[in-house]
């Protein structure tokens, strides 16, 4: 067992960083990375971005810092490593940290590594959106994020986070008729935005048993709220909606959807009731789905690395979330996948482990694939 690596790794779970207090752990990479030789700096929002190397191809490898609130005790035990993040994602980003510590940078046509902690991937876009924001031009990435060491994650599913917020004249319920419910009306907003939603994925997506949900356009009813008083009728109400989609289907062809149900069900009730009324629309996040196609030299290489590490076919997959790798490969334009080890049903939970032998058997997939993926390239071009 390599105790360097696997204590690496338990330094990195035992540093508790929340969202918004990344910057002792951000810092210990740091001083990890200039030991390696790496240039190091943080942009003006605390991201860590660090670089090695020149020339191409140029490679990306970028993880999110931060993890949900809740600390938990950091325990090694029966060849686990239990703690908070140990999961989501301290292993996937100390897995790429410490294999590009490895790596012979002093070899021919070497090519440049980047690698990117981003800040804030739990409770806000802030990082993600300053590191867009830089020069960065990288040629592939490879996402941090657990798939299991098995798997390779090719695409995700677009989200948007749509909010309306009805607003009317407040009445006695004695005399309902006069007025306009304005709670009544967010239901059926809803009604319009789930109707919409259906009809776009009977008529627009593709059918595929294996990848049934995450060729569905999923709208869910997360928050909704109105009401004062129980004798008088409503006379606001908010409600949000988040709506996962396919990759195969745009942002704006669901939205003109909804849009045009919305207006066409407000004139018609205006008509019938002679009472006007406001509906406003607020977009509060939108990102498109992503999806790498063809059989690229990125999925080729790591294919081949974890086959030659695990001696198991690994599995291309694709998930039914939204992640950092969607801004990333629309953005800049390139191959871009996810990979890293631990179960993805354990994020989020109290009882996060990672199991150790699986994050060292991760670091040798790295060594593996930066070695094939070079030799790919270089067969390339």
């Amino acid at each position: 067992m390599d105790e360097k690596a696997k204590e690496f790794l338990k330094k990195c779970i035992e540093i508790y960083s929340p969202s918004g207090e990344e910057k002792e752990y951000s810092e210990f990479l740091a001083d990890f990375l200039k030991k390696h030789d790496f240039i190091v700096r943080f942009d003006k929002v605390g991201n860590l971005i660090a670089e090695k190397g020149s020339g191409k191809p140029k490679l990306l490898l970028v993880s999110h810092m931060d993890t949900i609130p809740g600390e938990l005790p950091v325990i090694e035990k029966d060849g686990k490593i239990y703690g908070r993040g140990a999961v989501d994602c301290k292993s996937s980003l100390a897995a790429m940290v410490y294999s590009i510590s490895q790596y012979n940078f002093k070899q021919e046509n070497a090519g440049k590594i980047i690698f990117s902690g981003i800040i804030r991937e739990e409770d806000s876009l802030i990082g993600i959106e300053e590191f867009m924001n830089s020069n960065i031009q990288p040629d592939y990435a490879i996402f941090g994020e657990p798939t299991n060491i098995n798997q390779i994650c090719i695409g995700y599913k677009g989200r948007i986070c749509l909010g309306f917020r009805v607003l009317s004249e407040s009445g006695h319920v004695a005399s309902s008729w006069l007025h306009v419910n304005a709670i009544e009306v967010c239901l059926e907003i809803w009604k319009m935005v789930k109707g919409a939603c259906w009809h776009l994925t009977e008529n627009y997506c593709k059918k595929s048993v294996k990848t049934k949900y995450y060729n569905q356009i999923i709208p869910n009813l997360t928050v909704i709220s109105g009401g004062h008083l129980t004798n008088c009728i409503p006379s606001e109400s908010v409600i949000q909606v988040d709506i996962r989609f396919p990759p195969s289907i745009n942002s704006e062809k669901i939205l003109s959807e909804i849009r045009k149900s919305i207006l066409n069900f407000k004139h018609m009730y205006e008509n019938q009731v002679k009472i006007n009324f406001q509906i406003q629309e607020n977009i509060s996040s939108l990102i498109e789905g992503y999806e790498m196609t063809g059989n690229n030299l990125l999925i080729g290489a790591l294919r081949w690395a974890i086959f030659n590490t695990i001696k198991d076919k690994p599995k291309i997959i694709k998930k039914t979330g939204t992640t950092f790798i969607n801004h990333i490969g629309l953005s800049h334009g390139i191959p871009s996948i996810t990979y890293g080890p631990g179960d993805p049903k354990l994020e989020h939970t109290n009882n996060e482990f990672i199991e150790i032998d699986e994050y060292l058997k991760t670091i040798e997939v790295y060594k593996k694939f930066f070695r094939k993926f070079l030799e790919l390239y270089k067969k390339r071009n």
